[in-house]
Parts: C-alpha cells; sequence; structure tokens
C-alpha cells in the first residue's frame, strides 16, 4: 500500500546504523547519504522506501513494521539492530495472538520509534 515512509530523527548516523543494517538482512541497501544535508535513503535500486533526516525526532513515535522473507533474516535483523544500539522490545518469535505463523520481533531505535521486522509463515 504504501511506496515510501519519511520521518526525522536525532542522530543520522545512527540511524544509519540501526536502520541500514536491518534493512540490508532484509534484502534492502542504501541508496544515498547526505552527510552534509544529514539524510538517508534506503531501498531497492534508486527508489527509495525509507527516508530519514536529522531534525527534532518525529513525535509521536511511530510504529513501523518491515516485511522479511524468512525467520532467519527477522533473527538477523533483530541481531543487528540490537549492536546497532537499538534496545530490545520483544525478542524473535512467534506471536499467534497477532495471527497464525506470525513471526516477528521489536525493537527500539534511539529516538524511541517502535521498528518490527515481521516473517509470516503461511500454512
Amino acid at each position: 500500500m504504501f511506496d515510501h515512509v519519511e520521518f526525522s530523527v536525532s542522530d543520522i548516523a545512527k540511524a544509519r546504523a540501526f536502520y541500514g543494517g536491518i534493512c540490508k538482512v532484509i534484502g534492502s541497501g542504501e541508496v544515498f547519504f547526505d552527510g552534509e544535508g544529514k539524510e538517508l535513503g534506503i531501498g531497492k535500486g534508486d527508489i527509495v522506501h525509507l527516508l530519514l533526516f536529522e531534525s527534532k525526532p518525529t513525535q509521536p513515535r511511530m510504529h513501523i513494521c518491515l516485511s522479511a522473507h524468512t525467520k532467519q533474516q527477522v533473527d538477523d535483523a533483530y541481531a543487528v539492530a540490537i549492536q546497532a544500539g537499538g534496545s530490545c522490545n520483544g525478542k524473535p518469535g512467534y506471536r499467534e495472538d497477532y495471527g497464525p505463523g506470525y513471526y516477528a520481533a521489536f525493537m527500539h531505535d534511539a529516538d524511541g520509534h517502535n521498528i518490527e521486522v515481521l516473517f509470516r509463515e503461511v500454512a
């Protein structure tokens, strides 16, 4: 449904490590980084799907869910996010109360945005 999402973060370098790591694991990459303009674009090819810029962090805090293709990608994205300074908001695992085959992890970025990585198993 969405083509792209844009929001502000307090530190673009921290966001680059956190979001760049997660997105690399799930098959996206850095489209551009402007250290002077303090902007980061992540996506596929030359299409930006996630645009971040340094400013006063977006409020209220957001919840964004990114799609993974495997459970291993969820596990790896969680590990990369924590290593990049994110904090745990729900370790990788099934959330059957959310739906059958719902395998996800939740992390807070440096500004407290709740980032979810989700793999939906098809029965």
